[in-house]
């Protein structure tokens, strides 16, 4: 049975949909097969920019179950009335439109919310307005947070913006990213894309899906949190989080070969499914929190890692500190008080180190090789011996720096790879500090020339195992374009219309015993605390009896833009 196959069986009506200010967004309802006007049903709604041929489709994939499935497209974006709001309106909306829908005949008075990528941006401004008809939502590589999936540490992902508005909105996309750039502080206009202390407002089952190269990784984890641990009782505790390696990075999947197709596809589908209640489901095997532990994709990482895990909850970490060196390495030894305090590098803002892989999207991402960029002169590295035994990494990553510049502003990078035994480095995860937002706050605060500064900065979140024979390496540059924009080093925002002239920045990493910069990595036992599921196929087909996988693997084909890396790259 196919979308195509199912539309020819179902009733389908195309409408315009006034909301609470006059605006007319375009909404189409499918109805189930048999469906009789006399009985109610549930309706599963997915508000979008994409339109029903790029993500709302994926809403029909419940048809089958009996739901009623609405597709909307979000004001400014296809063929709604308006004006693109950057989601800001979307609360409103979807209360509008769950409204309306609770008021017809065929409703039960019950909704459920699908949404992926910025479909899932707009669900989560859903519980704001606190809506009694929402009783569970499944969000899909998106975000809770909308300030820090932006200008992570205040550095500002320059090619996921750009690119991402330029493609959906162009005719709003000028005001679009001026709106965002004038406010690259985190000013009470990021405030209706935060759940953050909101999440007791949540009265909705729930379910994530996550990936950790993935450009939402930070705020899905955020989300998963909140609505996991924080909101209203009768739900707390009760959230499923699956995590694959891509996310919206499609084309790594030739580095992870462990059965993505139903580790990754149609096991976040089927617990979409779990979520909206379809049909009791033995769980055996399938915990809560199902993940990929990543490692190299040469033969020490194939047996080392590469395989998917489940839990009720995350491992507990033992956060370990690596310090840098003068000499290049890194070990977990402090610098001595006879070591060289600090090493230093040019940066040239008209020269930017080039973006080579990372969570990046409309430009190449995932762990692609950084042996090239680490050799400029403007990059400094540090390594750690071979590990002779393997390093499980599971959990957030942290850096602190001291650092110092003669510039009044300037940005500091930072990469984590992998080094293989072959030359290879491939990439792990990496961010940016913006100095001028080290401090948050309102205002910018600009360095003085030369002064010491302690800076730690967030590098998200990894599930990875260093194979033995492998080592692990620090990058530290200023620049990381274009997924993040140029750091001028004049302390110009954003937002000015005269950016001012480039400044060239003699840019300083210390690593004495007094001031030591290090990397916190979270080690965990992979025996103990990773646990492998041996035949990931089984366990979900196990799980999920009542779920026909290859019925569901024909649908997804349908679509390969959203899942091409699966079916591609295997």
């Amino acid at each position: 049975l196919t979308i195509q196959s199912m539309e020819k069986e179902q009733r389908t009506d195309e409408f315009m949909l006034p909301m609470r200010d006059g605006v007319n967004l375009h909404s189409r309802i499918v109805y189930p097969k048999g469906f009789d006007s006399s009985k109610t049903y549930t309706t599963i709604v997915d508000r979008s920019p994409y339109g029903y041929l790029g993500l709302e489709w994926m809403i029909d994939l419940f048809l089958p179950y009996g739901f009623v499935t609405i597709g909307q497209d979000m004001r400014g974006t296809q063929t709604s009335e308006g004006d693109f709001s950057i989601w800001h309106s979307d609360a409103n909306d979807s209360q509008d439109l769950g409204d309306w829908i609770v008021q017809q005949e065929w409703s039960n008075g019950i909704v459920y919310s699908f949404g992926a990528s910025a479909d899932g941006l707009g669900a989560f401004t859903m519980p704001e307005n606190n809506p009694s008809w929402l009783e569970a939502q499944y969000m899909v590589w998106s975000s809770s947070t909308g300030y820090d999936v932006i200008f992570p540490n205040g550095a500002y992902l320059q090619a996921l913006a750009e690119m991402w508005i330029d493609g959906t909105v162009p005719d709003d996309a000028e005001s679009s990213l001026a709106t965002i750039v004038a406010n690259e502080a985190r000013t009470d206009w990021w405030d209706p894309l935060d759940l953050t202390g909101k999440f007791n407002l949540v009265h909705a089952k729930s379910g994530f899906w996550a990936g950790w190269y993935d450009i939402f990784l930070v705020g899905n984890l955020h989300a998963y949190n909140g609505y996991n641990y924080e909101s209203d009782e009768s739900v707390r505790y009760t959230s499923k989080l699956l995590i694959d390696p891509l996310g919206h990075c499609q084309d790594a999947a030739e580095y992870f070969p462990n059965d993505l197709i139903m580790g990754r596809t149609l096991l976040g589908l089927a617990q979409a499914y779990e979520v909206f209640g379809v049909r009791p489901v033995v769980r055996n095997n399938i915990q809560n929190i199902t993940f990929y532990v990543m490692s190299s994709n040469d033969d020490a990482g194939l047996s080392a890692g590469q395989y998917w895990t489940t839990m009720e909850k995350f491992p507990t970490p033992t956060m370990t500190d690596f310090y840098l060196h003068s000499d290049g390495s890194a070990s977990l030894i402090k610098p001595s008080v006879t070591e060289k305090l600090s090493s230093s590098y040019v940066y040239d803002p008209s020269n930017p180190v080039p973006t080579v892989g990372g969570n990046n999207l409309a430009i190449p991402c995932g762990p692609l090789d950084q042996s090239e960029v680490d050799s400029r002169s403007d990059v400094l590295t540090f390594t750690t011996s071979t590990f002779s035994n393997e390093l499980a990494l599971t959990g957030p990553l942290y850096v602190t720096l001291f650092v110092s510049s003669d510039a009044i502003d300037t940005d500091f990078t930072v990469k984590i790879s992998d080094v293989y035994p072959t030359g290879e480095v491939r990439l792990l995860q990496d961010s940016a500090i913006r100095m001028r937002w080290r401090q948050g706050g309102l205002t910018p605060v600009y360095m003085e020339s030369n002064e010491i500064y302690e800076v730690t900065l967030s590098l998200w979140n990894t599930s990875y195992v260093v194979a033995s024979g492998h080592a692990l390496r620090f990058s530290i540059s200023s620049s990381n374009y274009p997924r993040f924009s140029v750091n001028r080093n004049n302390g110009i925002l954003l937002s000015e219309d005269d950016q001012g002239d480039m400044i060239v920045a003699n840019n300083v990493i210390y690593h004495s015993f007094k001031y030591a910069s290090y990397v916190s990595l979270p080690v965990v036992n992979k025996r103990l605390q990773l646990p492998k599921v041996h035949d990931i196929k089984a366990e979900v087909e196990r799980a999920y009896p009542d779920v026909d996988f290859e019925k569901m693997v024909n649908i997804v084909k349908e679509h390969p833009e959203v899942f091409q890396g699966i079916f591609t790259k295997q």
